[in-house]
């Protein structure tokens, strides 16, 4: 695949000598949503938002391994000067944790967020069963519920961001091969690298498997009150600083010691 292909589902903010963040993103979504969060970091990071395959920009591209795999050789080799901390949002976390296991290297450490249950047995029957139903309704259907949906459950100024994106049925369908079926929990247990897990209070469905995760990475945890899935998009700035906290940490081995998280709730 051309660099070309790559090249135009990336968004870069700040100076290429700092610390990198590559933040990436859920389901239907893309790199736009974390434009906010960017910008409050990009002061000391060098920040990385991009559309993974299936998605944004990259739409055209199949939401598969090999091409994810090959999305962030590319980031790595051709945008970054070191390893990342890569911030991981639902689908986005599963992205992330599956490239930290296979490729620990490649990374300098994982915030995740809204991603940690294992995707097995009967919870991953379910995923499945929500790829079936929905491959019985068009696209544009599904895209309108949803919009109703954001419009009713988001504040204004995040449902601007998330509803011009579009429900997509083979990145539905080709996300499974990434998140189903992989007991995340332990298999982040030889990762050796820093973790951290911020999670909505309410966001039940993906907290599920929490203290598994926090256990077998000897993660730190913060769990945002009155907070659901949309957490990180809800309160950006709280979501930022919390960022910002981790990386100083995963930057500067000196400043071990428990996660200090200023800013705003």
């Amino acid at each position: 695949m051309r660099d070309i292909s790559f090249a135009r589902g990336i968004t870069t903010y700040g100076d290429p000598r700092n610390p990198p963040l590559l933040f990436l993103h859920g389901i239907r979504l893309g790199g736009r949503i974390w434009e906010p969060h960017a910008r409050m970091l990009c002061d000391e990071f060098f920040v990385i938002t991009p559309d993974l395959p299936g998605h944004g920009a990259l739409a055209d591209l199949p939401f598969d391994i090999p091409v994810n795999d090959a999305f962030l050789a590319y980031i790595a080799e051709r945008v970054l000067q070191r390893p990342p901390l890569i911030v991981g949002y639902s689908l986005g976390g599963y992205v992330a944790m599956r490239y930290a296991v296979d490729l620990p290297h490649e990374s300098a450490g994982l915030l995740l967020t809204g991603c940690t249950t294992d995707l097995v047995g009967d919870r991953a029957l379910l995923y499945e069963l929500g790829v079936a139903c929905a491959a019985q309704l068009p696209a544009a259907a599904i895209d309108r519920i949803l919009k109703i949906f954001f419009r009713i459950t988001l504040p204004p100024e995040v449902a601007r961001i998330v509803l011009p994106f579009k429900f997509d049925h083979r990145t539905f369908d080709l996300s499974r091969r990434t998140a189903l079926g992989t007991r995340y929990s332990d298999a982040l247990r030889e990762y050796r690298k820093p973790v951290a897990i911020v999670n909505g209070e309410w966001d039940v469905l993906f907290r599920a498997d929490e203290s598994r995760f926090a256990q077998a990475t000897n993660a730190s945890v913060r769990v945002m009150p009155n907070m659901d899935h949309v957490a990180p998009l809800r309160r950006p700035a709280a979501f930022a600083a919390s960022v910002r906290a981790f990386a100083r940490r995963v930057f500067d081995p000196s400043t071990s010691g428990p996660m200090s998280y200023a800013g705003p709730r």
